[in-house]
């Protein structure tokens, strides 16, 4: 039987809500002096685990450092309630209480949650150097992750996506915000994709990578330091009937070291800039 492991975190109080089944199973989570941190272990420390973090309000920092398990920490965040009081009545003060999350880890996959809209939660976290992640966040700030290597899919709705020396594949888009990305090791054939409805894509890759690349932008320019060979846009032609249509791709294409995987960078009404690393 699969080992499942739940806990929530609120007002700096960490319940463990399933125990091992036996002594080898890893154990519950540890309070630190800092009330508001966790320390969640995965199952299987031996092999790289998946992180997923979902929340509603707030900002999610990630770093990859030499452990085994996952810290989490949870800021008090801001109270956003249009219901609350101006001023506490005579005699009393107000308690402020944290935002809280819920943790569940399963097989090595570790699901992080705060679905509050009426609180701001800010997490910091830190990871095993090789995690693969899954980072959402709708409104209240920038999803921020380093010194991490894996599968990384970022999503933030109202807010920018930092990224600095990180690995594997990487799928970053921001409907409202800049994509900034510094990639240091890229797994052959893995998909990098960086994307902004609204602001600046701009993206630092290995000076020796092999790509085919896509870069795009539909209400601003586009700029890059990278030698390639400029490549035609696709041309797809559609018949029906007496009707013909050409579409011509407004991307640049190109081809770096002599191809591979595709490589995008594309922003609607934003700058895009592909940069050399140094």
């Amino acid at each position: 039987m699969r080992n499942i492991v739940r806990y929530v975190a609120a007002a700096g109080l960490c319940t463990a809500l399933a125990v091992p089944t036996a002594a080898q199973q890893p154990q519950p989570p540890q309070q630190q002096q800092d009330a508001e941190r966790i320390t969640v272990p995965f199952s299987d420390p031996a092999r790289p685990g998946s992180l997923k973090v979902n929340v509603l309000q707030g900002s999610i920092v990630v770093k990859g450092t030499n452990r085994r398990d996952v810290s989490i920490q949870g800021g008090p965040g801001t109270d956003l309630s249009r219901r609350r009081a101006a001023d506490p009545p005579a005699g009393l003060r107000r308690l402020t209480h944290p935002a809280g999350f819920r943790v569940e880890e399963d097989a090595n996959e570790m699901t992080l949650s705060g679905a509050s809209f009426s609180r701001n939660l800010d997490l910091q976290i830190e990871v095993p150097t090789k995690t693969n992640l899954h980072l959402s966040s709708m409104n209240g700030g920038v999803i921020s992750v380093e010194d991490v290597e894996g599968e990384l899919e970022i999503s933030n709705l109202n807010g920018a996506i930092v990224l600095k020396n990180v690995g594997g594949s990487v799928v970053a888009h921001s409907m409202n915000g800049s994509v900034t990305a510094v990639v240091t090791r890229v797994t052959p054939q893995a998909p990098l994709s960086f994307t902004s409805m609204n602001g600046t894509v701009d993206v630092t890759l290995p000076t020796g990578i092999k790509a085919n690349l896509k870069l795009r932008s539909d209400q601003g320019d586009v700029f890059t330091d990278f030698d390639f060979q400029e490549i035609q846009g696709a041309r797809p032609q559609v018949r029906k009937g007496n009707r013909f249509t050409i579409d011509v791709n407004r991307s640049v294409h190109g081809a770096v070291n002599g191809g591979g995987p595709d490589v995008e960078l594309r922003s609607f009404n934003g700058t895009v800039i592909l940069r050399k690393a140094k």
